[in-house]
C-alpha cells in the first residue's frame, strides 16, 4: 500500500508544514536552551528536522502492517521499539554527520557528550511518536471514509429497493386493468384491441427502460402520460376528457421523477369514471415559479354517484416515491371538494441523490 502523505497532495504539504513548525520550535530550543548563535541553531534544526522527515516515512510499514487489529499489543508495541531504536540511531548518526559538515565542526558522534546524546535520543522518541500517530490517525480516517461511503452505499440499495417495490405494485395494477379491457375488446371490437396492445406495449417499454429514481423533462413525462391516456380512451371512449394547461410554458429543463403523473390520473379516473354516466373531463394544470414545478389535477365527480372504491395504492406509492426521492413527506396534498376531486403535486428542482464528496 502506498504511503498516504506520498500519495495525497494535501496530506504532503501538511506534512512539510508540520516538519516546519518543528524546526522552528527546535531552532528557538537551541538558540535558548543551548546558547547556540541563531544561524547553527537554524542550521542543525534544519537538518535534524528533514532528515528525520525523510526516515519518518518508514515508519507508515510499520503502522500499517502491526496494527493492533493485526496482532497482540505486546507484538506491536516491541515492533515499534526496535524500529525506533534503529531509526533513531540511523537518525543521529547521519544528521549529526550532515551538520557537522555543514557547520564546519567535528562530527564523529563519538566526541558528542552524553547530555547531547540523551537530548537527541529524547526528541527523537518524540518525533517517532508524533508520526506514528500521524499514521494512525491517517489510517483512522481512511477506514471512517470508506465506512462512511458503504454506508452510503447500501442506503442507496435500499432506497432502490423500495422504490423498485412500489414502481411494482403500481405496474401490475394498471397492466391488470388494461389486460381485462384488451380481453373484452377482442370480442366487440378488435381492431381497438390490437391499437391497444402496440399502444401499452410502447408504454412498458417507457417504464422498462427508466430507472425509479430517474429524472426526465416534462416533455418525456407528457409523451409517456398520453400513451397512457390512449389507453384509458379506448376503454373509456367519450366518457374521458383530459384536458392540459399550462404546458407549454414550462421550460424544458425542468425535471420530475418518470411516471410521477400516471397514477395520479389514473387515481382522477378512477373517481370521475368508473361510476359515472357522463362525460368525465380532468384537468391537468402545470406552473413554474421559484424552482417549483407545481401540477394540479382535478376532476368532476357525480353528486349521486359513489366513487370506485379501491386500496388507494396509486397516492400511497407516490407519497412513498417522493419521501424515498426527496425526503420530504408534503409534496402531496389531496382533496375532495364539492363535486371536485383535487390532487395538488410539488416537484422541487433540486439533484434529489447528491454525490457525495
Amino acid at each position: 500500500m502506498i504511503n498516504p502523505i506520498l500519495k495525497n497532495k494535501e496530506h504532503l504539504l501538511a506534512y512539510c508544514l508540520f516538519w516546519v513548525l518543528l524546526t522552528v520550535i527546535q531552532t528557538m530550543l537551541l538558540h535558548w536552551g543551548f546558547d547556540l548563535p541563531w544561524f547553527h541553531a537554524l542550521t542543525e534544526a534544519v537538518v535534524y528536522c528533514l532528515d528525520f522527515a525523510l526516515l519518518g516515512l518508514s515508519i507508515w510499514f510499520i503502522v500499517r502492517f502491526t496494527g493492533l487489529e493485526s496482532g497482540s499489543l505486546w507484538n506491536t508495541l516491541t515492533t515499534h521499539l526496535a524500529t525506533a531504536t534503529a531509526l533513531i540511531f540511523v537518525w543521529i548518526v547521519t544528521s549529526y554527520a550532515i551538520s557537522g559538515y555543514l557547520l564546519q565542526i567535528p562530527g564523529d558522534i563519538r566526541s558528542a557528550s552524553v547530555t547531547h546524546l540523551w537530548w537527541r535520543v529524547s526528541i527523537g522518541s518524540i518525533y517517532y511518536l508524533l508520526v506514528a500517530l500521524i499514521y494512525h490517525l491517517l489510517i483512522f480516517y481512511q477506514n471512517y471514509k470508506e465506512k462512511q461511503i458503504k454506508e452510503i452505499e447500501m442506503q442507496s440499495i435500499i432506497k432502490e429497493t423500495e422504490l423498485s417495490m412500489l414502481k411494482a405494485q403500481i405496474n401490475p395494477h394498471f397492466i391488470f386493468n388494461s389486460l381485462n379491457s384488451i380481453s373484452s375488446l377482442t370480442l366487440t371490437r378488435p381492431e381497438d384491441a390490437h391499437e391497444m396492445i402496440v399502444t401499452l406495449s410502447s408504454f412498458l417499454r417507457y417504464t422498462i427502460g427508466h430507472a425509479e429514481t430517474e429524472l426526465v423533462s416534462i416533455r418525456q413525462e407528457l409523451e409517456t402520460i398520453q400513451l397512457y391516456l390512449a389507453i384509458e380512451k379506448l376503454r373509456f371512449g367519450n366518457k374521458l376528457e383530459v384536458t392540459f394547461k399550462g404546458t407549454t410554458d414550462i421550460p424544458e429543463t425542468v425535471k420530475l421523477p418518470n411516471l410521477i403523473l400516471q397514477p395520479l390520473i389514473e387515481n382522477a379516473i378512477k373517481y370521475g369514471v368508473y361510476e359515472s354516466t357522463s362525460t368525465s373531463r380532468i384537468l391537468v394544470k402545470m406552473a413554474f415559479a421559484n424552482e417549483l414545478l407545481q401540477v394540479s389535477i382535478l376532476n368532476s365527480i357525480e353528486a349521486d354517484t359513489v366513487a370506485h372504491k379501491g386500496k388507494g395504492i396509486g397516492l400511497k406509492n407516490v407519497r412513498g416515491r417522493l419521501q424515498l426521492i426527496y425526503e420530504s413527506s408534503d409534496l402531496l396534498q389531496a382533496e375532495k371538494i364539492d363535486n371536485q376531486y383535487r390532487v395538488q403535486l410539488t416537484i422541487p428542482q433540486i439533484d434529489p441523490n447528491p454525490i457525495a464528496p
